[in-house]
């Protein structure tokens, strides 16, 4: 593993955290971080210098400037798909997703396209993460990465045996699907977007469970949706 910097991730730590359960003081920060008071009291005024985060009267909370740094995000795998989603979302009335790879052992969502034929639907927040193992559009991705990122999911996971069952057969139809895994009530069917043998994200839709559909309904077209903005990923790359 390359070496890191201990610097860096302390502040990228207290960053995501933050992001996640903000707004928090100095005090209770290091506290939950399990780090010295005064390493914490420097990191965030570094932060807060450059706009990462803010100071409020409870605590600290996510700045501007990742709003700035947002627009950056996968650029173009988000382009790319979001006229899929679109179309999806409107052809079928539900919600579909993009999601993608957040380091290693994480996916993130990154765009969504909401229908509109139905008063009951799923809706995500952008930037929801989940560990990789867990849902369609985590487990769709995670089949397919490379023996390390599987080898640490299936060490962490309750049921390796169960996660193992569940990967070799996403891998042997080309999708996953999932129920109540990441809220109740909700089901998934999701397929990767490959680059190569590798995949960079994965494309899905989350419906209601009172309103389930065979699988099939979906995969058919989520596989020709993924084919297409894996062509036209390549297409830019090679432009």
């Amino acid at each position: 593993m390359p070496e890191i910097s201990k610097t860096a991730d302390q502040a990228l730590v207290l960053l995501a955290y933050i992001a996640e359960h903000g707004p928090l003081g100095t005090t209770d920060l290091a506290r939950l971080l399990d780090m010295h008071r005064t390493v914490v009291h420097r990191l965030l005024a570094t932060l807060q210098g450059r706009g990462f985060v803010r100071r409020v009267e409870a605590g600290y909370l996510p700045g501007t400037a990742l709003l700035h740094l947002a627009q950056f995000v996968e650029p173009d795998l988000i382009a790319s798909a979001k006229p899929y989603l679109d179309s999806l979302a409107q052809e079928f009335g539900e919600t579909f997703i993009l999601t993608a790879l957040q380091g290693s052992h994480e996916a993130i969502q990154i765009e969504q396209s909401v229908g509109g034929h139905h008063f009951m639907r799923v809706q995500l927040t952008r930037g929801f993460r989940h560990p990789l193992s867990k849902g369609a559009s985590g487990r769709s991705i995670l089949a397919f990465c490379e023996a390390p990122t599987i080898a640490y999911a299936l060490q962490h996971a309750e049921d390796p045996d169960h996660l193992n069952q569940l990967l070799a057969e996403v891998r042997e139809v080309g999708y996953a699907v999932s129920h109540d895994e990441l809220s109740p009530g909700v089901q998934g069917v999701s397929v990767p977007i490959m680059q190569g043998k590798l995949p960079i994200a994965s494309i899905g839709v989350v419906y209601p469970a009172v309103r389930a559909e065979a699988v099939e309904t979906y995969v058919k077209a989520l596989k020709k949706a993924a084919n297409a903005i894996a062509r036209a990923l390549k297409q830019q790359s090679a432009g």
